[in-house]
């Protein structure tokens, strides 16, 4: 290789809470929602080109592993190869370099994972060709490639309105957590349209209730008086994720259970990392070919 290899994580990401409002004249969600990230993700590599065999020095290869690598697509359109050709346009250079993309979240499941690939390579491409692009600049590709690309790219607990893409940074105590997937996919355009379809557009401004984060037990509190707006008609398109929060709520490890996103993730709470990995074993004996994931969340 003339290049090293430059790789970078891509954490899973959770919305604690998730308030979302009417479409607007453009058919576009405000929404308001507290994320946390993962120390569980994907990873992602920059690469020679010919060190993966492209064929071709000056086209992207993009090459994909991991348990669930061969269920992507690697065309054009991986929200990957987005990122690439957005920055590309924005830089007016051509990538000559291979991307690795090591899958190990769940595919179409409310925690950010294309979005969160995306925001790695754009992070790696800056460092490679363009070391001197602002964060501001950076952010503006990241934002147009969904709702949920500026907060991926950043990775930082945030309370996230506008469109997902204003971030206020927030302290929030490491929490273990267990995340849990029955592998099922949820489609965000259908979640959505099933959200609009049901017309129960609340209040979505949450931000105000939470005055103080400094302990695991404030931050239940203050969770309990939220809503994720998007877990009913997640739960009408796929049942299997009422289930999943029914046997969540009931275990003794959990201090708080809610589906993340669009779904069909979801995550409880736990006081500590054995409760966790506790918690997870009881999953794994009740959904066996579920995606289960002790970890933490801050």
């Amino acid at each position: 290789m003339k290049l090293g290899t430059a790789s970078t994580f891509a954490p899973a990401k959770v919305n604690l809470y998730l308030h979302v409002a009417a479409p607007d004249a453009r058919g576009y969600h405000p929404l308001q929602s507290l994320v946390v990230f993962a120390d569980f993700g994907d990873e992602v590599a920059l690469l020679d080109a010919d060190s993966m065999g492209s064929g071709d020095p000056f086209k992207v290869a993009l090459k994909m592993d991991g348990p669930f690598g061969a269920g992507l697509d690697a065309g054009e359109d991986n929200l990957v190869m987005k990122a690439v050709r957005r920055f590309e346009a924005a830089r007016g250079v051509a990538v000559d370099r291979a991307i690795r993309l090591t899958k190990n979240l769940p595919i179409a499941s409310g925690i950010g994972g294309g979005s969160a690939d995306a925001g790695a390579v754009l992070r790696l491409l800056r460092d490679a060709y363009a070391p001197d692009m602002s964060d501001v600049d950076l952010a503006a590709i990241a934002g147009g490639i969904g709702a949920d690309g500026v907060m991926c790219l950043w990775n930082r607990s945030s309370f996230a309105e506008g469109y997902g893409e204003l971030l206020t940074p927030v302290d929030v105590p490491s929490v273990p957590a267990v995340l849990i997937n029955p592998l099922v996919e949820c489609s965000t355009a259908r979640v959505y349209s099933g959200y609009d379809a049901l017309g129960a557009f609340g209040e979505i401004d949450a931000m105000r209730g939470f005055g103080n984060l400094s302990t695991i037990d404030h931050l239940v509190t203050a969770l309990s008086r939220t809503r994720n707006d998007l877990q009913r008609p997640a739960i009408q398109l796929q049942p299997v994720i009422a289930d999943v929060l029914t046997v969540l709520e009931a275990q003794p490890q959990t201090l708080f259970a809610r589906m993340s996103g669009s779904g069909a993730t979801c995550f409880a709470l736990c006081r500590t990392g054995d409760d966790a990995e506790a918690l997870g074993v009881a999953l794994r004996g009740v959904y066996p070919a579920a995606w289960v994931r002790p970890c933490q969340l801050g």
